[in-house]
């Protein structure tokens, strides 16, 4: 089992599109199981994988929490679409808005930073690829999910300041992860080809990082955000749209890059 986390420290950067779309990709083109687990407390991963569901008898929330009690497998459950149905070979876990507080509140715990790597252990032989959809901040859940990956996925979208707090990211990564070798893959979103000074700047800036910068591009596409509001996959919701072939691509790096 390959322990996935998509994380950027700067907001809107396309963190959780990326982990439905991708996951969405894995688990139907490439037929992997794949479990998302939703570690941010606005929880938009959670409503779009539930097909639009708000509430859920249990959440990552209940696992922090009161972890020996609420095991992690308890709150996996089906992703599925509003329109069609289960989505086959894929599982989340759910996140809701209880998640801030917990996470305060679990900052006095013994081994707080491994809740996650010791939920996700019983499930090793259950998936081949857990995703984390990380926060845009350096929290308790961030923490866990660095501790607990083995690959870390960052996006970077086509903003001028897209690059802003990259070096602090991965000095956070090489903190966490100490003496193991640290396994990132940068890649672009909402890419417009038209912004050929930008494109320009943030390809020169990351031709020289120590991770792979991925050749694969998610295009700027309105589908992407009109899939989740539907919610749904792009996959599910507009099987023409050019980024489905972009996610197709970037799918088939991160399983070459993780060899899965």
């Amino acid at each position: 089992m390959k322990i996935i986390s998509i994380i950027n420290q700067k907001g809107g950067v396309g963190k959780t599109t990326t982990a439905i779309n991708l996951s969405a990709q894995l688990a139907k083109t490439y037929k992997k199981k794949v479990l998302v687990i939703d570690l941010d407390p606005q929880a938009n991963l959670t409503i779009v994988l539930s097909g639009g569901q708000f509430e859920f008898n249990s959440t990552i929330a209940n696992v922090f929490d009161t972890p020996k009690t609420h095991s992690l497998i308890k709150s996996i459950i089906p992703a599925k679409t509003g329109e069609s149905g289960v989505i086959e070979n894929l599982f989340f876990c759910p996140s809701d808005i209880h998640l801030s507080k917990v996470i305060e509140q679990s900052l006095t715990k013994f081994q707080r930073e491994q809740i996650l790597l010791k939920q996700l252990e019983p499930l090793k032989n259950d998936f081949d690829i857990v995703i984390l959809d990380c926060p845009p901040n350096m929290s308790l859940t961030s923490v866990n999910a660095m501790v607990a990956s083995s690959f870390f996925l960052i996006p970077i979208d086509g903003g001028s300041f897209s690059l802003n707090g990259l070096a602090d990211l991965l000095d956070a990564l090489e903190e966490v992860k100490e003496n193991e070798e640290l396994n990132y893959a940068v890649f672009r979103n909402e890419y417009a080809l038209s912004n050929r000074l930008i494109n320009n700047y943030i390809d020169s800036e990351l031709a020289d990082i120590d991770g792979t910068y991925l050749k694969t591009k998610i295009r700027r596409s309105e589908a992407i955000g009109q899939a989740s509001v539907t919610t749904q996959p792009l996959l599910s919701y507009q099987k023409t749209s050019n980024a489905i072939n972009d996610y197709k691509d970037l799918a088939k790096e991160v399983l070459e890059l993780i060899n899965v």
